[in-house]
């Protein structure tokens, strides 16, 4: 079962990129959500000062999807905002089932997000 969810997690991650010179939306949301359970993840050799770059990486990349959801609706960026925040939020619940390498791992696929 967990194997399964990692691969469909995966799967989440890279698929919305392929093929694209500017990843979907949804694949910076996927990353937000991916860099917001890794920052919630025990680690005893972790300073609080890298969990909170932990964390501001995952409003980057929230905030990266939002712009290029409502970009690419037309509508606001309020209502791209929580578009954004709930498929996050989504994607974390299944993500924090995962172990910590698996997460990773989906960090490690994440498009970079623009400066």
């Amino acid at each position: 079962m967990r194997r399964g969810l990692w691969i469909v997690c995966m799967g989440f991650a890279a698929a919305p990129a392929w093929g694209r010179t500017t990843p979907a939306w949804s694949a910076y949301a996927d990353c937000a959500a991916a860099y917001q359970v890794n920052a919630t993840l025990a680690d005893p050799g972790r300073s609080a000062s890298m969990t909170a770059q932990v964390s501001d990486v995952a409003q980057d990349y929230s905030a990266a999807a939002a712009k290029q959801r409502q970009g690419r609706s037309g509508g606001s960026l309020a209502a791209a905002t929580r578009i954004v925040k709930a498929r996050v939020a989504a994607r974390s619940k299944a993500l924090a089932t995962l172990p910590r390498e698996a997460v990773e791992r989906i960090i490690d696929a994440c498009p970079q997000v623009d400066g």
